[in-house]
Order: structure tokens, then sequence, then C-alpha cells
């Protein structure tokens, strides 16, 4: 099932292409444009104005000025449309006066389009509008194709040469002026279209059986090179722009065969611009006014010399206005178009975008790398997911660092969001993954190690590999002293129903100090501490586990003997424990069929040596020096005797045995006497003082808490007269057999 992840991102992936490269929709026969970005147009954009907010504004070769029918104009000549001849009067103004290069009026001076004024006074606005053109050849008047009414009757939408049933002479022509505003050798037309009500596309050209339309930021890039349309050469990708000589001028990127993106070089009010009520006035007192008018009056024309002006709407009230780049919320006049897109071509700042395999790449590439780093393993984790959020910003900051030095636009909104949609696969698939090894691992362990192993086991991902590994462990043997005569006495049914309730309460003591079981052997108990997960504390919780064991067990035989079916041989069963601290094998030992979570080595051998040795000293829990030295740095509360040093079967050195007597000050000041005087006594032993140690151990024995019964002091006491006549022995280690009695 390994393909299921990969194959789901490679799905995610493709969503998100098809989301943001699917450049158009056709519905009902009608072909809509989405643009470069798809259905994420919306969200893109805000990214590309984020882009030129960073980017700042840039300069422009030419400079482009505005001048606008404004509020202060409206009051000034009345409501709108005014009479034509306040136009001409501002061309006139603007050639002579200001010496512009070129002009762009953002109005359709149509029929439909003439003030409600007396028919003589509109034709003569028009007129004057007309003279004042064909004096001043370097003027674009608009046309569009939003009107309702096609001129000839023909479908009137913008022949886009992607539509499905696009041929240039089924298209209509656009509204444009009338005559005399224009005439047969007067007045050229630019195209106020756009693709979209966001600014961002403008088509640039429009070919009708007979004439090919120009946009109008074209033809006043024309205008300003002295070039005219015959320099404009529309290739399948791209337009060429050539002079007379036939000499390259400029080639224009063309999207989709016929739209270009303009770049947006300054925010609207950064421009310079004036209302067109100042034109006219200043011209009035440039011709009527006294010496300082007029020289106010040249100063105000003299910041139009040499720059391209567009005359358009900017009042609310004319509804000219939009949302456009680097505009924020505030709606802009539509008119600032027009600049922009002149400014990118008298530049050559073309907008560029990679081909769509780039953004395909880029689209899989984040999606993929963000989810491999979101899921690798535990060790790994918080490296991984810092470095999958380092790549999604850094993608980001690229994106922004391209376009600020290139104006390169790379998608930002399609890769990202493949990025955290996939890293969200990613991690839901490894949350299932995780899931099953929770189940896999509570159903392996569960059984034998206690809930919060489990839990621990779980969130660290600690499974134990098959095969085992060597770590260092307390290994756990317990046993139950003279088993078989209690077996001899119970019928089946009555023993399973005992030792039931042993091996419970047993087990119970063992997995609460976090150990492990390892199996049941008859009526004998096997466990570990410190694996599956590591415990630096495994050997005190291993002699914790053992006093709870006897505790468990003393409440067992009150219980039983209460109860009073059991005979009276179960009301004195003891058990011994013996615990080793050391390295051992752990883990699933076994074959693929069947296998088992177990220990191996020598440290489970000698665990097992000594607790069998339990019964030659009388001892209920022995524990090795290693465990008894690790036990009490971790828990200094856990009180021990130094029973003997001795030799175990296949063990050359020698092994110091220590009796676990309990926890707590109150087990401590208990035994006080008894481990003085047993020290005591040991210490004799040692230097081989035979006969003054037996003194001292006979003592001890008085001291013992049942100085009938088997215990260390006897023990040693018999020793000492088995010694006897011996020469002493340095660091002596008495030889035990395997069943832990002595020779």
């Amino acid at each position: 099932m390994k393909w299921i992840l990969p194959v789901s991102l490679a799905g995610m992936c493709l969503i998100w292409v098809l989301l943001s490269q699917v450049a158009f929709v056709t519905l009902g026969g009608s072909t809509s444009i989405l643009g470069k970005d798809g259905l994420l147009a919306f969200l893109e954009e805000k990214t590309i104005d984020a882009r030129l907010a960073v980017r700042g504004s840039i300069p422009s070769p030419t400079k482009v000025c505005y001048v606008n029918v404004d509020t202060d104009s409206i009051v000034a000549f009345g409501n709108f449309p005014w009479s034509r001849g306040i136009f001409a009067k501002a061309l006139d103004a603007l050639f002579e006066r200001g010496k512009v290069r070129a002009v762009g009026m953002d109005f359709v001076f149509s029929d439909a389009g003439i003030p409600q004024l007396g028919r003589e006074e509109s034709a003569e606005g028009n007129l004057e509008l007309g003279k004042s053109i064909n004096k001043h050849r370097n003027v674009v008047l608009a046309s569009t194709y939003g009107t309702k009414i096609g001129l000839l009757g023909k479908r009137n939408s913008f022949p886009f040469v992607f539509e499905k049933n696009y041929d240039p002479k089924e298209s209509d022509l656009p509204e444009k002026p009338d005559f005399p505003v224009v005439g047969p050798t007067w007045g050229q037309l630019g195209l106020i279209d756009e693709a979209g009500e966001a600014l961002r596309w403008v088509p640039f050209f429009a070919c009708t059986e007979f004439t090919t339309y120009l946009p109008m930021g074209l033809k006043l890039f024309l205008i300003s090179r002295g070039l005219d349309d015959s320099a404009v050469d529309i290739r399948k990708t791209s337009m060429l722009i050539h002079d007379s000589d036939n000499s390259p001028v400029l080639e224009i990127p063309l999207t989709f065969g016929q739209l270009v993106e303009p770049n947006w070089f300054s925010p609207w009010e950064e421009n310079p611009q004036d209302g067109i009520f100042h034109i006219v006035e200043f011209d009035r007192m440039a011709r009527e006014g006294d010496d300082a008018e007029k020289a106010r009056a040249e100063k105000f024309f003299n910041a139009f010399h040499d720059s391209v002006v567009l005359i358009g709407p900017t009042d609310r009230l004319l509804n000219d206005l939009s949302e456009a780049p680097m505009s924020g919320a505030q709606p802009v006049p539509r008119v600032s178009l027009h600049g922009n897109l002149f400014k990118t071509l008298d530049s050559g700042r073309f907008i560029s975008r990679p081909p769509v395999w780039v953004n395909v790449l880029l689209i899989f590439a984040l999606g993929f790398g963000t989810a491999w780093l979101g899921v690798m393993p535990h060790r790994f984790s918080k490296l991984s997911k810092m470095l999958a959020a380092l790549l999604v910003f850094g993608y980001v900051g690229f994106a922004f660092l391209l376009f600020t030095r290139a104006e390169i636009l790379i998608p930002i909104v399609a890769p990202v969001g493949a990025a955290l949609s996939c890293t969200f696969l990613a991690l839901l698939r490894q949350l299932t993954i995780e899931e099953q090894q929770r189940r896999r691992i509570k159903n392996l362990f569960g059984s034998y190690v206690s809930a919060t192993v489990v839990e621990e086991m779980v969130e660290a991902n600690a499974a134990p590999r098959t095969g085992g590994e060597e770590v260092e462990i307390t290994a756990f043997f317990s046993d139950i002293i003279a088993f078989s005569p209690i077996a001899e006495k119970l019928p089946p049914k009555d023993l399973v129903d005992l030792m039931c309730q042993y091996l419970g309460e047993c087990t119970s003591a063992i997995i609460d100090q976090h150990g492990t079981l390892d199996k049941y052997v008859g009526d004998a108990i096997i466990a570990m501490f410190g694996a599956p997960l590591a415990c630096k504390d495994h050997a005190a919780a291993a002699c914790r586990a053992a006093i709870a064991l006897q505790d468990a067990q003393a409440s067992l035989r009150e219980r039983w003997s209460k109860e009073g079916k059991w005979p009276e041989v179960v009301g004195r069963m003891e058990t011994r424990v013996g615990l080793h601290t050391g390295m051992a094998i752990v883990g699933n030992i076994g074959s693929e069929l069947r296998f088992n979570y177990t220990m191996m080595g020598d440290t489970v051998n000698l665990a097992q040596r000594i607790e069998s040795a339990g019964s030659h000293y009388g001892a209920g829990i022995l524990v090795s020096g290693e465990t008894m030295v690790e036990a009490f740095e971790a828990d200094p509360g856990l009180v021990f005797r130094n029973v003997d040093r001795v030799l175990v079967p296949g063990h050359v050195h020698p092994v110091d045995l220590y009796e676990l007597l309990g926890h707590g000050d109150a087990v401590r000041g208990k035994n006080r006497a008894r481990l003085a005087i047993y020290e005591e006594a040991k210490s004799l032993y040692a230097r081989g003082l035979w006969a003054d140690a037996r003194e001292v151990f006979l003592r001890a024995v008085a001291e013992e808490p049942f100085p009938a019964k088997k215990n260390p002091s006897s023990v040693m006491l018999a020793r000492c007269d088995l010694m006897r006549g011996r020469p002493p022995v340095e660091k002596f280690a008495f030889p035990l057999t395997k069943d832990g009695n002595s020779i």
C-alpha cells in the first residue's frame, strides 16, 4: 500500500494544476477567459498586487500626464456630458501651449454620447472638436466593443482569437466617434477594451473584415515614435513593431495570441494630473490675463512639455472607476490602464510568466517536497517540519524577489496551496499509519506491559525490531516455594483458580512498576524492567515490584485463609524473587510465523540462578550487587542486606548477593540492629575468622523475624561450622550449585 500516498499527492497536485492552469471555460458555445491563473486568479491577483507593492514605483522613459474630468471641472462646466467644444479647447491648449507629444481621449465621441443640448449647439461642439483633431493629428480617440448594439448587426462581442467560432469576417465594428469628430482623413482610433473586469489583460488587436483596430496605449506609443499602423506586424505569439526601414523597434509578447499583461509603474495618486477645467482656465489666462497670469499659465503648461497626455473621467458619478494593481482597495480611474500600457511599451518592461510546464513542475515540486518533509521519521520530526515551513516561505520569498529583480511572475497560490494540502494529506496518511501502529503495539504488548508503557511506546513509535537489540535491563524471576505439595492437594479446577488469582495479583504488581511480562513458566513469573522503553530507574522499579509482589501474596494468603476452602498449605504459600541488572538481548525472538517478545543472555541466566539461591538462604528477595547499586542510587529508600559472596555455575567472577528487606524509614528502623549485627558477623567471615564470625552470627539469628526458620543468619552460622579449620581466603566466594544450594 506504499503507492497510496504518492498517488494521493499526485491527484491533489493535479487538482491545483487544473484550478490554476486552465485558462478558458466554454459554456453554451461561448468561451470565457480565466487568464493565466485560471480559477485562482482572484487569489493570485492579490499576490501580484503584493509583489507590485514590494517592488514599488518605477520610472517611465516618457512622462505621462492625466487631464481629468473631475469633480471641480463638473462644478465649473456643469453636469456631464458637456459640449465637445470644451475638449477642443483643452486639446488646442495642450498642443499649442503644453507642446505635448500625443493625447489619448478616453471618451467615445459617438452620436450616442451627444449632450442633451440644442441640436445646433451640439453640432457646433462636434465641429470644433473635429477641427481641433484635424489640426492636431497626434490625438487618439476611444473606440470600444462594450456596447449592446452592433453597428453592422453582427455578433457584437470582442473578436477574441481563442473564441471557438472566431472569424474576422463575422466580427462587428466597435463603437467609435462619428463625423465630424473624425473624418476620412483625420482622427485616429484606439480600443479601450479589457479582457475581464480587473484591468489585468488588454487585447492588442481586433480584426474585422476590412480593418484591424489597435489599443489606445499602442496607438499612443506608435505616435510617440513617429510610426503608424503599418509598422505593426501581428504574428502568432508576438507583435513586431518596425520602423520605416523595416528595422525592429519592439517585440511585444502576446499571451494566448492576443493579450498583453500591462506592467504597473506607480499608484494613481503619484501620477502628474490636473482637471480639464484648469487646462481651459490657464489657456484663457494665457490669452486674456495680465503679465502675472500669463507667467503662471506658462509655468503651468511647461509641466506638460513633451509628455503623453490621457484625458479621462475620474469623478465617481461617471462610473468609470475600478480596482487596479497598486491601488489597494481604493478604486481608481480606468484611464490609468492606458497610461500604464503605454509606459510598458515605451520602457519595454513587460511582465513575464513561465510556460505552463514550469508552473506544473513548481506545483508538484512544492507539493511533494513539503509532504515528504512533513512525514519524516519522528527523530527528524521537528527539523523536517521547520524545513517544510522554510521551503514554503522560501518559495514565496523567491517569487517576490524574482518579480522585483526581473519582473517574472511565478504562481504562488497554486504551489503553496498544493504544499499545504499535500502536507495535510501526508500527515493524515501518517496519522493513519501511526494509528495502525498504535493498535499493533497495543495488541502486541497490551497484555503484558502496563498501559502507561504502551502509551509511551506508541508516542515514541518504539516498537522493538524483529531480532532484538542489546539493552540494559533488570531481569525478574519469581517462583513459588514448594509448589508441588500445593498442586498435589488441589483438584485441577481449584488449582487453576488459585493460580489465576496469584498470577493476576503478581502480574499487576510488576506492570504497576512499568515492568514487562515475559512469560509464565508454570508457577514462575519471568519479567523485565527497562524494555521495550528505556528507563533510568529500572533496577529500583524491579525492586519495588518485588516488594509489591510479596505484599500482594500476603494479602492473598489472608484472603484465602478467610475463605476456608483452601488446604492449610495454601495459607502458607511463599514466593522467592531474584533480580539481576545487566546487558541482554531483548526483542521479538522466534520465526517469521511465530515469535515472542523476550530477553536472552547471561544477565537472564544469572537472575534465574539468584532466584534459586533464595532457597539456600531462606531469603524472599535476593538481588545482585549490580542491581543493588543502581536501585539504591535511584531510590535511597530501599533497604538491602549484604548476604553473601558466591560463585554460580557458568560464572568465573563471584557475585555479591543482597537481600531486599523493604522500603522506607520504618523498615530501616525496624531492621537497624539486625543489619548491624549481620554486617559485623559478615566482616569477620570475610577475613576468615570463622569462630569469631560464628559467635556473632549466633546473635544475628536471634534478631531474625523467624529465628526457627531458615534464614541468612542461620545459613551463615552453619557455614562457619563448615569452614572451621580452613585457612582464611581473601575475598572468599562460596560456590553454589545450579539449584542455588551449597556444594
